[in-house]
């Protein structure tokens, strides 16, 4: 364990009892941190201690004040602490009833003595999602198979992979998994829960190589090579009943994950070797014959570079921070179903794929995602593409796939010559319409601006645009509208939620003639304002939610034959005028719960 060790250790480590009753002292930090503690035993230079609650603690000698080393020094060379982690049936009871110091920090593993050196720069992010875990042989723990793939073939991405037979450890696939379901509820980086940061305990961070090789301020936690020497080897072989015994929620890992953890220490304890993929954060990139997996290359990719942004809801000094766009990256479920705006990921098609779009912009593009940081690289890219084009599930498809393969043509798309066969599908009509229109100008995107529109793409190949107000939306009035009118023939999508827009300026918006997709969601529209629009005959998405509009449109909207979806929920409009709605608009998809808006 180095010269320290054997400088404090080598000449009593063969002391196996406690000679004397250790009183309680304070002990502290060179910081004032403080704990009322005695100690009971030590294992290299980890020393555990005992508060007058009966509960063990660790502490790391460095960790301690000059007094302090000082005196477990000369505890250590009297032989009143013993060497090894000592059960509770052999230590001493507490006889002291003083009363510990007003700042001591008893949950000393939590916070204090083993932080001191912790980096408090990072960026404070929620805590990883927790995967739902099912007992042994529960129904629901069983991956379905397909009717055509064989059960004993089918690649099933089960997290923790068990390494076949001879197969060397791989720490992204068959390591970290493990530390991730069971350990990182205490050992995640920092991150604010209920207006307080939340540090790992003992300062020991599992959630990706470098942490669990750099230990924390007590020294390292794995002795490559040496699994006995190893304390995170250790502390999962310990019985149930040790106060030590890690993990201490949940019951104790399995043989087959403690094998995996020891066979990972004595090979080296290394990074993923090549075989298993170069890695990219905290994840790796899949062999270019290997289907990509949701759980080890996207997910991790995603966690590096996206949750700070789109994660789920938590508190930050008091306030809740909800996700950027109300969209969710914590999940496959989450990926999948995209925002109110709708799905971002078009399974097997990454080009029409919002989240592809996206992270393939130019780097001076104001959408290009992430936001901070460098853009992604071209292999991560192509990662994303690959899952996209195997059909984005959540485990490996059975196949990998060809990025360079050309893109599939969608069916219902019948070109011939100038005119195109909308058969139900929104692609082909912004197809067509997009044909109508020139490229957005340079004086109607400056005129848009400067009310605070934001106007994006709707895709390369298009010349229609999206516009919403996501800055300062309610401070947007009527006439914002006007900004607009340069570009509206360009304009497919437009989002006016949270916005003061009231029938006055949905008034203007009628001669919008290309307008597919429209939200008016949390707005002052009304009545009149529907009645304005009844004539866009593309619209195909309609978003009223939290507006005032009531019964009495019903009758105009069941006009508006082209309508694929109607958004209801806080309306005025009542369940009989949804009902006489849904009759009017059988093919329409009218939705007044909210099992599908959230």
């Amino acid at each position: 364990m180095g010269k320290l060790k054997l400088t404090i250790f080598g000449l009593f480590f063969l002391f196996s009892s406690v000679s004397a009753v250790e009183p309680f002292r304070t002990f502290t930090t060179p910081e004032g941190q403080s704990v009322v503690g005695k100690a009971v035993g030590y294992k290299g230079t980890l020393f555990i201690l005992m508060n007058q609650q009966g509960k063990m603690m660790q502490v790391g000698f460095d960790a301690l004040s000059a007094d302090d080393k000082a005196y477990l020094l000369n505890a250590v060379n009297e032989g009143r602490i013993p060497q090894g982690v000592p059960k509770r049936s052999e230590i001493t009871s507490a006889t002291s009833n003083s009363e510990p110091d007003s700042d001591m920090s008893v949950e000393m593993e939590s916070d204090s003595m083993t932080v001191a050196d912790q980096d408090e720069t990072k960026i404070l992010r929620p805590p990883p999602t927790k995967k739902p875990t099912f007992r042994n042989g529960s129904f629901f723990s069983h991956r379905p198979v397909a009717l055509d793939e064989d059960p004993h073939e089918v690649v099933v991405d089960i997290g923790s992979s068990i390494p076949l037979p001879g197969e060397p450890i791989d720490f992204s696939r068959h390591v970290l998994p493990i530390f991730e379901e069971r350990c990182n509820t205490c050992h995640s980086s920092p991150h604010e829960k209920n207006g307080k940061t939340i540090n790992p305990k003992a300062g020991v961070v599992l959630d990706d190589h470098a942490s669990i090789i750099k230990g924390n301020a007590s020294g390292s936690i794995v002795e490559a090579g040496k699994p006995e020497d190893s304390i995170i080897y250790e502390v999962i072989t310990l019985s149930e009943d040790d106060d030590l015994f890690m993990p201490p929620k949940g019951g104790p890992l399995d043989s087959e994950q403690i094998d995996i953890i020891k066979r990972w220490i004595i090979e080296g304890a290394k990074e993923s070797a090549d075989g298993g993929g170069v890695m990219v954060g905290t994840g790796t990139l899949p062999r270019d014959d290997e289907p990509v997996s949701f759980d080890r290359h996207i997910m991790p990719l995603f966690q590096d570079r996206c949750m700070e942004c789109h994660a789920a809801p938590y508190v930050n000094n008091g306030r809740t921070i909800k996700p950027r766009a109300g969209l969710r990256l914590d999940t496959h479920e989450s990926v999948m179903k995209g925002n109110l705006d709708g799905p971002i990921v078009e399974s097997g098609n990454p080009e029409e794929s919002t989240l592809y779009y996206v992270v393939t912009l130019g780097e001076d593009e104001a959408e290009i995602m992430p936001p901070k940081g460098k853009p992604l690289s071209d292999d991560q890219i192509v990662m994303i593409k690959r899952w996209i084009l195997e059909g984005a599930l959540a485990r490996p498809a059975k196949f990998a796939a060809d990025p360079n393969a050309p893109p599939k043509v969608k069916k219902g798309l019948i070109e011939s010559g100038e005119n195109f066969s909308v058969v139900g599908k929104n692609d082909s009509l912004l197809s067509m319409l997009s044909k109508r229109v020139t490229s957005v100008s340079n004086a109607g995107l400056k005129d848009a601006m400067k009310s605070g529109a934001l106007v994006t793409p709707l895709a390369e190949r298009h010349s229609l645009v999206r516009a919403e107000f996501s800055s300062a939306a309610s401070l947007v009035k009527d006439d914002a509208i006007d900004s607009l009118t340069k570009i509206k023939n360009n304009i497919s999508h437009l989002d006016l939620s949270k916005t003061k827009i009231t029938d006055q300026g949905l008034n203007k918006i009628k001669g919008f003639g290309n307008l597919t997709w429209l939200s008016l969601r949390n707005t002052l529209a009304g009545d009149r304002g529907i009645e304005a629009i009844s004539k866009l005959q593309h619209l195909k998405y309609l978003n009223l939610v939290g507006t005032a509009v009531t019964d009495r449109s019903v009758r105009t909207l069941s006009s508006m034959k082209g309508l694929e979806e109607i958004y209801l929920l806080n309306s005025k409009v009542t369940e009989k005028g949804v009902e006489n709605l849904r009759n009017a608009l059988p093919d329409t998809k009218v939705v007044l719960d909210t099992l599908i808006l959230n």
